[in-house]
């Protein structure tokens, strides 16, 4: 009886695991439509999201979506964004390594920046609730290798 407890227990972990995974991936595959409405179905309402590169925390869900896409998407008309490394499930929190990268167009911290393609490498952790959603997101990337590729700095 034991062994089938155990089991059984395995078994509903790995669903979860699967759970929080598949998730993930749709909100990565929403990001590569570069549609923010289909973005921001995958947030919480009480959703927080935190920049480590500039120390920053943004919470709820509008000013969450409109955070993250302006920082990710609005001067990146062909991002990409992906999984490329080591993959971490406990519980509700998955831990990836991802790149980032597309051509940017726009302002970065007061500066233009044309035509600069870049790619950048970095971790996030991602917390889903029981109903799919989002709460909590943490993103860790090279600002400085950033910078770099856009030539802003040497």
């Amino acid at each position: 009886m034991k062994n089938f407890l155990l089991s059984v227990l395995c078994v509903l972990s790995l669903s979860a695991q699967s759970q929080v995974n598949e998730v993930l991936d749709n909100y990565i595959e929403a990001w590569s439509t570069h549609d923010i409405k289909k973005i921001d179905a995958f947030y919480a309402q009480d959703v927080i999201w935190y920049d480590l590169s500039y120390d920053y925390t943004t919470k709820g869900k509008k000013n969450v979506s409109k955070a993250i896409t302006d920082a990710f998407l609005a001067y990146v008309p062909d991002m990409y964004w992906g999984k490329s490394g080591d993959v971490f499930i406990s519980g509700d929190t998955i831990i990836y390594e991802w790149v980032y990268g597309g051509t940017f167009n726009g302002k970065f911290e007061g500066q233009t920046v044309k035509n600069k393609k870049f790619e950048i490498k970095g971790l996030s952790t991602t917390r889903i609730n029981k109903e799919g959603k989002i709460v909590s997101h943490k993103d860790y990337y090279d600002l400085f290798g950033f910078k770099k590729q856009l030539g802003l700095i040497k």
